[in-house]
């Protein structure tokens, strides 16, 4: 059965999302060129070629910016991260395949990743919240799925509830993200070998019957 192509946007619909795109772009374009800091939501919208006031029907501050900015990104990077583990393979191997490309993401450009991972910290209200905590808990649940596998193939043997390792493990990758975006290294591989260690450590206590 042939699908319907979707309806053309009205346009109202299409001014939306043309304000949106620019206003996307413009906050993207002044972060980089100028950092978080110092850019104000006065530039952006200048920028934009909005009013101030319409800004703000799509971002609540200028926090609420960067992850408008980010979030269609991040929302792929996890798609991304997960798609190749498999079921079959050691818990280890496949942590190691899949957050490799968080190191990846935020290697492209170190600068404006610290402004990104310092907001994150802080980052629980605003229009954009909800979305960006929607990819966290999704990036996650996809660790907890990971650890399904390896305790259906013996290899995770405690107790735990694996939705708690699995926010332990997210919060280890968060913490070794802004260490390695701290550091002079350009090598998304350190960061990750630094990674695995900690998580090889937690390992052990997963072998624990």
């Amino acid at each position: 059965m042939t699908e319907k192509a979707p309806a053309p946007l009205g346009l109202r619909e299409r001014n939306k999302l043309d304000k949106f795109l620019r206003i996307r772009a413009a906050s993207k374009k002044l972060f980089t060129e100028n950092g978080f800091e110092p850019t104000t939501t006065r530039q952006i919208a200048q920028e934009a070629d909005v009013g101030l006031s319409t800004l703000f029907l799509y971002a609540t501050d200028k926090r609420d910016l960067l992850f408008l900015v980010f979030n269609d990104d991040l929302d792929a990077l996890t798609t991304r991260a997960f798609a190749d583990c498999r079921a079959d393979a050691p818990l280890l191997d496949n942590l190691r395949n899949a957050l490799r490309h968080f190191f990846e993401f935020y290697g492209q450009d170190k600068v404006i990743s610290r402004d990104l991972t310092r907001e994150i910290t802080f980052y629980t209200t605003g229009m954009q919240s909800e979305r960006f905590q929607a990819t966290r808990a999704r990036t996650i649940d996809s660790i907890a799925t990971l650890l399904g596998h390896a305790r259906a193939q013996g290899e995770v043997r405690c107790r735990e509830d694996d939705g708690m390792i699995a926010k332990t493990m997210f919060y280890l990758l968060a913490a070794e993200i802004r260490m390695w975006l701290a550091d002079d290294s350009q090598a998304p591989e350190d960061g990750l070998n630094e990674l695995m260690k900690r998580l090889s450590l937690i390992m052990h206590g997963l072998q624990a019957g």
